[in-house]
Protein backbone atom coordinates (compact mmCIF):
# COMPACT_ATOMS: atom_id res chain seq x y z
CA UNK A 1 0.00 0.00 0.00
CA UNK A 2 2.96 2.52 0.31
CA UNK A 3 3.98 2.93 -2.84
CA UNK A 4 0.61 4.65 -3.82
CA UNK A 5 1.17 7.27 -1.74
CA UNK A 6 3.62 9.38 -3.33
CA UNK A 7 1.38 8.91 -6.83
CA UNK A 8 -1.98 10.31 -5.01
CA UNK A 9 0.22 13.47 -3.53
CA UNK A 10 1.25 13.69 -6.24
CA UNK A 11 -2.30 13.79 -8.05
CA UNK A 12 -3.88 15.08 -5.32
CA UNK A 13 -1.66 18.40 -5.72
CA UNK A 14 -2.66 18.27 -9.99
CA UNK A 15 -6.58 18.62 -8.71
CA UNK A 16 -5.66 21.55 -6.65
CA UNK A 17 -3.45 22.81 -8.87
CA UNK A 18 -6.68 22.39 -11.78
CA UNK A 19 -9.09 23.97 -9.03
CA UNK A 20 -6.94 27.07 -9.34
CA UNK A 21 -7.29 27.61 -13.26
CA UNK A 22 -11.13 29.28 -12.61
CA UNK A 23 -9.23 31.81 -11.00
CA UNK A 24 -6.16 32.40 -13.34
CA UNK A 25 -6.24 35.62 -15.36
CA UNK A 26 -2.69 35.84 -15.96
CA UNK A 27 -0.91 34.72 -19.10
CA UNK A 28 2.75 35.12 -20.15
CA UNK A 29 4.14 34.68 -23.50
CA UNK A 30 6.54 31.91 -24.56
CA UNK A 31 9.57 34.26 -23.90
CA UNK A 32 8.01 35.69 -21.02
CA UNK A 33 8.15 39.30 -21.98
CA UNK A 34 4.48 39.99 -21.80
CA UNK A 35 2.08 39.62 -18.75
CA UNK A 36 -1.78 39.92 -18.83
CA UNK A 37 -3.14 41.44 -15.64
CA UNK A 38 -6.15 40.73 -13.83
CA UNK A 39 -7.46 44.30 -14.44
CA UNK A 40 -7.00 43.47 -18.33
CA UNK A 41 -8.66 40.19 -18.55
CA UNK A 42 -12.23 39.37 -19.28
CA UNK A 43 -14.79 38.38 -16.50
CA UNK A 44 -14.50 34.49 -16.38
CA UNK A 45 -17.72 33.43 -17.46
CA UNK A 46 -17.47 35.51 -20.91
CA UNK A 47 -14.04 33.76 -20.95
CA UNK A 48 -15.34 30.59 -20.69
CA UNK A 49 -18.49 31.54 -23.33
CA UNK A 50 -15.86 32.23 -26.26
CA UNK A 51 -15.48 28.83 -26.43
CA UNK A 52 -18.04 26.98 -24.95
CA UNK A 53 -21.15 28.12 -26.44
CA UNK A 54 -23.59 26.39 -24.34
CA UNK A 55 -24.69 27.01 -21.03
CA UNK A 56 -22.78 25.01 -18.01
CA UNK A 57 -24.87 22.47 -16.01
CA UNK A 58 -23.93 20.69 -13.30
CA UNK A 59 -26.33 18.43 -10.67
CA UNK A 60 -25.95 16.63 -7.48
CA UNK A 61 -28.51 14.25 -6.91
CA UNK A 62 -28.80 13.10 -2.96
CA UNK A 63 -30.60 10.24 -1.69
CA UNK A 64 -31.69 12.05 1.54
CA UNK A 65 -32.42 15.82 1.04
CA UNK A 66 -34.34 15.93 4.56
CA UNK A 67 -31.07 14.64 6.51
CA UNK A 68 -29.58 17.75 8.50
CA UNK A 69 -26.36 16.23 7.64
CA UNK A 70 -26.75 16.77 3.81
CA UNK A 71 -27.01 20.82 4.76
CA UNK A 72 -23.27 21.52 4.29
CA UNK A 73 -22.30 19.21 1.28
CA UNK A 74 -25.88 21.02 -0.48
CA UNK A 75 -23.74 24.74 0.52
CA UNK A 76 -20.48 23.21 -0.41
CA UNK A 77 -21.82 22.14 -4.00
CA UNK A 78 -24.22 25.81 -4.32
CA UNK A 79 -21.30 27.45 -3.22
CA UNK A 80 -18.73 25.85 -5.92
CA UNK A 81 -21.44 26.53 -8.90
CA UNK A 82 -21.74 30.36 -7.48
CA UNK A 83 -17.74 30.69 -7.89
CA UNK A 84 -17.63 29.49 -11.30
CA UNK A 85 -20.61 31.07 -12.58
CA UNK A 86 -22.14 27.63 -13.92
CA UNK A 87 -26.20 26.34 -13.33
CA UNK A 88 -25.41 23.67 -10.44
CA UNK A 89 -28.56 22.43 -9.42
CA UNK A 90 -28.98 20.45 -6.28
CA UNK A 91 -31.68 18.11 -6.01
CA UNK A 92 -32.46 14.15 -5.05
CA UNK A 93 -35.46 12.93 -2.99
CA UNK A 94 -35.90 13.37 0.54
CA UNK A 95 -36.65 9.82 1.42
CA UNK A 96 -33.75 7.14 0.04
CA UNK A 97 -36.14 5.99 -2.63
CA UNK A 98 -33.91 4.44 -5.34
CA UNK A 99 -36.80 4.13 -7.98
CA UNK A 100 -37.38 8.07 -8.00
CA UNK A 101 -33.96 9.05 -7.25
CA UNK A 102 -33.18 6.86 -10.31
CA UNK A 103 -36.14 8.45 -12.71
CA UNK A 104 -35.03 12.12 -12.06
CA UNK A 105 -31.52 10.77 -12.60
CA UNK A 106 -32.11 9.92 -16.00
CA UNK A 107 -34.52 13.30 -16.31
CA UNK A 108 -31.10 15.43 -15.78
CA UNK A 109 -29.24 13.17 -18.34
CA UNK A 110 -31.78 13.56 -20.49
CA UNK A 111 -32.18 17.25 -20.47
CA UNK A 112 -28.70 17.96 -21.03
CA UNK A 113 -26.30 18.61 -17.82
CA UNK A 114 -22.69 17.54 -18.87
CA UNK A 115 -21.73 16.36 -15.14
CA UNK A 116 -23.80 14.83 -12.29
CA UNK A 117 -22.93 13.99 -8.96
CA UNK A 118 -24.52 10.92 -7.68
CA UNK A 119 -25.20 9.87 -3.44
CA UNK A 120 -26.53 7.07 -3.13
CA UNK A 121 -28.52 4.87 -0.50
CA UNK A 122 -28.59 1.46 -2.80
CA UNK A 123 -25.76 1.75 -4.58
CA UNK A 124 -25.84 -1.50 -6.86
CA UNK A 125 -29.29 -0.49 -8.25
CA UNK A 126 -27.04 2.83 -10.09
CA UNK A 127 -24.71 -0.06 -11.79
CA UNK A 128 -26.90 0.31 -14.73
CA UNK A 129 -28.37 3.94 -14.60
CA UNK A 130 -24.83 5.37 -14.68
CA UNK A 131 -23.21 3.26 -17.20
CA UNK A 132 -25.96 4.42 -19.37
CA UNK A 133 -25.77 8.31 -18.68
CA UNK A 134 -21.57 7.40 -19.10
CA UNK A 135 -22.20 5.42 -22.34
CA UNK A 136 -24.17 8.63 -23.55
CA UNK A 137 -20.88 11.19 -22.46
CA UNK A 138 -22.01 12.27 -19.32
CA UNK A 139 -19.63 12.48 -16.49
CA UNK A 140 -20.50 10.98 -13.28
CA UNK A 141 -19.19 11.09 -9.70
CA UNK A 142 -19.98 9.62 -6.32
CA UNK A 143 -20.48 11.56 -2.97
CA UNK A 144 -20.67 10.51 0.96
CA UNK A 145 -21.75 6.77 -0.37
CA UNK A 146 -19.55 4.73 -3.58
CA UNK A 147 -21.04 2.92 -6.20
CA UNK A 148 -17.94 1.38 -6.55
CA UNK A 149 -19.37 -1.65 -9.72
CA UNK A 150 -20.61 1.47 -11.62
CA UNK A 151 -18.86 3.62 -14.31
CA UNK A 152 -18.28 6.81 -12.09
CA UNK A 153 -14.84 8.36 -12.61
CA UNK A 154 -13.96 9.43 -8.94
CA UNK A 155 -15.45 8.99 -5.22
CA UNK A 156 -15.35 11.81 -3.40
CA UNK A 157 -15.47 10.82 0.51
CA UNK A 158 -14.25 9.27 3.84
CA UNK A 159 -12.42 6.30 3.83
CA UNK A 160 -15.09 4.40 5.80
CA UNK A 161 -14.00 1.24 7.18
CA UNK A 162 -10.70 3.24 8.00
CA UNK A 163 -12.46 5.80 9.95
CA UNK A 164 -14.52 3.33 11.86
CA UNK A 165 -11.76 1.81 13.07
CA UNK A 166 -10.55 4.34 14.38
CA UNK A 167 -13.73 5.44 15.69
CA UNK A 168 -13.45 2.16 17.82
CA UNK A 169 -10.35 2.21 19.25
CA UNK A 170 -10.81 5.69 20.88
CA UNK A 171 -13.69 4.13 22.06
CA UNK A 172 -12.63 1.08 23.47
CA UNK A 173 -9.54 3.08 25.11
CA UNK A 174 -12.23 5.43 26.84
CA UNK A 175 -13.94 2.26 28.08
CA UNK A 176 -10.42 1.10 29.57
CA UNK A 177 -11.06 -1.99 27.05
CA UNK A 178 -13.15 -4.01 28.05
CA UNK A 179 -17.10 -4.67 28.49
CA UNK A 180 -19.61 -4.71 26.07
CA UNK A 181 -20.73 -1.54 23.38
CA UNK A 182 -23.42 -1.02 20.99
CA UNK A 183 -23.76 0.55 17.51
CA UNK A 184 -26.68 1.92 15.29
CA UNK A 185 -27.11 2.42 11.69
CA UNK A 186 -29.62 5.25 9.82
CA UNK A 187 -29.32 3.50 6.88
CA UNK A 188 -29.24 -0.18 6.53
CA UNK A 189 -28.41 -1.75 3.09
CA UNK A 190 -26.02 1.10 2.51
CA UNK A 191 -23.17 0.44 1.67
CA UNK A 192 -21.71 3.31 3.14
CA UNK A 193 -23.15 2.21 6.94
CA UNK A 194 -21.87 -1.93 5.29
CA UNK A 195 -18.83 -0.23 5.32
CA UNK A 196 -18.54 1.92 8.84
CA UNK A 197 -20.09 -1.37 10.78
CA UNK A 198 -17.50 -3.13 9.68
CA UNK A 199 -14.53 -0.77 10.12
CA UNK A 200 -16.17 -0.20 13.78
CA UNK A 201 -16.28 -3.95 14.59
CA UNK A 202 -12.98 -4.15 13.83
CA UNK A 203 -11.76 -1.21 16.17
CA UNK A 204 -13.77 -2.02 19.22
CA UNK A 205 -12.49 -5.48 19.00
CA UNK A 206 -9.25 -4.82 18.58
CA UNK A 207 -9.81 -2.77 21.60
CA UNK A 208 -10.91 -5.97 23.61
CA UNK A 209 -14.65 -4.62 23.77
CA UNK A 210 -17.57 -7.42 23.31
CA UNK A 211 -20.03 -6.33 20.54
CA UNK A 212 -23.60 -6.61 21.73
CA UNK A 213 -25.26 -5.66 17.91
CA UNK A 214 -25.95 -3.10 15.41
CA UNK A 215 -29.61 -1.49 15.81
CA UNK A 216 -31.18 0.26 13.26
CA UNK A 217 -32.24 4.26 13.33
CA UNK A 218 -34.44 6.61 11.81
CA UNK A 219 -32.67 9.67 10.88
CA UNK A 220 -35.66 11.68 9.94
CA UNK A 221 -37.79 11.19 13.32
CA UNK A 222 -35.36 12.53 16.22
CA UNK A 223 -38.48 11.10 18.58
CA UNK A 224 -37.33 7.73 17.23
CA UNK A 225 -33.73 7.82 17.37
CA UNK A 226 -34.63 8.82 21.32
CA UNK A 227 -36.87 5.98 21.91
CA UNK A 228 -34.09 3.32 19.90
CA UNK A 229 -31.27 4.53 22.04
CA UNK A 230 -33.27 4.21 25.07
CA UNK A 231 -34.53 0.74 24.51
CA UNK A 232 -31.23 -0.14 23.73
CA UNK A 233 -30.20 0.79 26.97
CA UNK A 234 -33.01 -1.06 28.54
CA UNK A 235 -32.19 -4.19 26.73
CA UNK A 236 -28.21 -4.02 27.73
CA UNK A 237 -28.41 -2.19 31.38
CA UNK A 238 -24.80 -3.16 31.58
CA UNK A 239 -23.82 -1.58 28.14
CA UNK A 240 -19.92 0.03 28.64
CA UNK A 241 -20.52 2.32 25.65
CA UNK A 242 -22.25 3.53 22.81
CA UNK A 243 -20.95 3.88 19.04
CA UNK A 244 -23.75 5.59 16.79
CA UNK A 245 -22.77 5.38 13.18
CA UNK A 246 -24.81 8.59 11.84
CA UNK A 247 -24.86 11.60 12.54
CA UNK A 248 -28.75 12.17 13.99
CA UNK A 249 -27.97 8.52 16.23
CA UNK A 250 -24.77 10.60 17.82
CA UNK A 251 -26.93 13.52 18.79
CA UNK A 252 -29.69 11.84 20.14
CA UNK A 253 -27.00 9.61 22.14
CA UNK A 254 -26.07 12.37 23.59
CA UNK A 255 -29.43 13.54 24.47
CA UNK A 256 -30.38 10.66 26.04
CA UNK A 257 -26.91 10.44 28.23
CA UNK A 258 -27.89 14.30 29.14
CA UNK A 259 -31.44 13.52 30.15
CA UNK A 260 -30.49 10.21 32.21
CA UNK A 261 -27.47 11.41 33.59
CA UNK A 262 -25.45 8.81 32.12
CA UNK A 263 -21.94 8.69 32.18
CA UNK A 264 -21.69 6.14 29.28
CA UNK A 265 -18.10 6.62 26.88
CA UNK A 266 -20.01 7.75 23.50
CA UNK A 267 -17.77 8.01 19.99
CA UNK A 268 -20.13 8.95 17.20
CA UNK A 269 -19.85 10.87 13.49
CA UNK A 270 -20.10 13.83 11.67
CA UNK A 271 -20.58 17.22 13.11
CA UNK A 272 -24.07 17.90 13.28
CA UNK A 273 -23.74 21.17 15.23
CA UNK A 274 -26.13 19.98 18.08
CA UNK A 275 -23.31 16.87 18.25
CA UNK A 276 -20.75 19.92 18.66
CA UNK A 277 -23.12 21.51 21.72
CA UNK A 278 -23.23 18.03 23.37
CA UNK A 279 -19.07 17.21 22.98
CA UNK A 280 -18.80 20.94 24.01
CA UNK A 281 -20.89 20.37 27.06
CA UNK A 282 -19.38 17.41 28.45
CA UNK A 283 -22.44 14.63 27.39
CA UNK A 284 -20.49 13.16 23.86
CA UNK A 285 -16.96 12.32 23.87
CA UNK A 286 -15.79 12.37 20.47
CA UNK A 287 -16.81 12.97 17.03
CA UNK A 288 -15.31 11.30 13.44
CA UNK A 289 -16.25 13.61 10.94
CA UNK A 290 -15.70 13.56 7.16
CA UNK A 291 -16.33 16.91 5.55
CA UNK A 292 -19.83 17.06 4.64
CA UNK A 293 -19.10 20.22 2.88
CA UNK A 294 -16.41 19.29 0.64
CA UNK A 295 -18.36 16.63 -0.14
CA UNK A 296 -20.14 18.52 -2.24
CA UNK A 297 -17.67 21.16 -2.66
CA UNK A 298 -14.78 19.23 -4.73
CA UNK A 299 -17.05 17.18 -7.07
CA UNK A 300 -18.57 19.99 -8.83
CA UNK A 301 -14.99 22.12 -8.76
CA UNK A 302 -13.57 18.64 -10.31
CA UNK A 303 -16.63 17.93 -12.76
CA UNK A 304 -16.21 21.71 -14.58
CA UNK A 305 -12.93 21.30 -14.72
CA UNK A 306 -13.40 17.52 -16.58
CA UNK A 307 -16.31 18.44 -18.48
CA UNK A 308 -15.71 22.52 -19.28
CA UNK A 309 -12.05 23.08 -19.67
CA UNK A 310 -10.71 19.48 -20.29
CA UNK A 311 -8.96 18.80 -17.65
CA UNK A 312 -7.19 15.60 -17.51
CA UNK A 313 -8.62 12.70 -15.16
CA UNK A 314 -7.42 11.90 -11.78
CA UNK A 315 -6.02 8.51 -11.56
CA UNK A 316 -6.20 7.62 -7.90
CA UNK A 317 -6.09 4.12 -6.45
CA UNK A 318 -9.69 2.64 -6.99
CA UNK A 319 -10.78 6.23 -8.24
CA UNK A 320 -11.26 7.12 -4.70
CA UNK A 321 -10.73 10.51 -3.43
CA UNK A 322 -10.42 10.56 -0.23
CA UNK A 323 -10.97 12.86 2.85
CA UNK A 324 -9.30 13.56 5.96
CA UNK A 325 -11.17 12.36 8.98
CA UNK A 326 -11.35 14.86 11.80
CA UNK A 327 -11.53 13.77 15.26
CA UNK A 328 -13.50 16.27 17.42
CA UNK A 329 -12.92 16.41 21.06
CA UNK A 330 -13.91 18.88 24.03
CA UNK A 331 -10.45 19.49 23.61
CA UNK A 332 -10.95 21.23 19.84
CA UNK A 333 -14.56 21.56 19.38
CA UNK A 334 -14.55 25.46 19.86
CA UNK A 335 -13.00 25.55 16.46
CA UNK A 336 -15.49 23.51 14.98
CA UNK A 337 -18.23 25.26 16.77
CA UNK A 338 -17.08 28.43 14.64
CA UNK A 339 -16.81 26.52 11.77
CA UNK A 340 -20.14 25.12 11.63
CA UNK A 341 -22.55 27.72 12.89
CA UNK A 342 -23.64 28.40 8.98
CA UNK A 343 -25.57 25.04 9.28
CA UNK A 344 -26.20 25.22 12.52
CA UNK A 345 -30.34 25.47 11.66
Amino acid sequence: MTEDKPSLQLERRNFARLLGVAGAVGAATLGGAVTARAADAPAWKDWVGTFYKKPVKVAVSCAGTTNPYFAATKAGAEDAGAQLGIDMLWTGVPDGNTVNQISQFQQLVNTGYEAIVVISFEPDAWIAPIRKAVANGVLVLTANNDTPKSARELYFGQDLVSAAVVQGQMLAKLAGGKGKVAMTNCAPGSLALDLRVQGARQGVTAGGMQDVGVYNTNPADMASELGTIRDILRAHPDLAAMMPLCGPDTAAAGLVRKNQKLDLPIVGTDLLYQTLELIRDGHVNATIGQQPYLQGYLPVMYAYQRAVLGAPKLNLPGGNYYLANEIVTKDNVAEYLVREARFRG
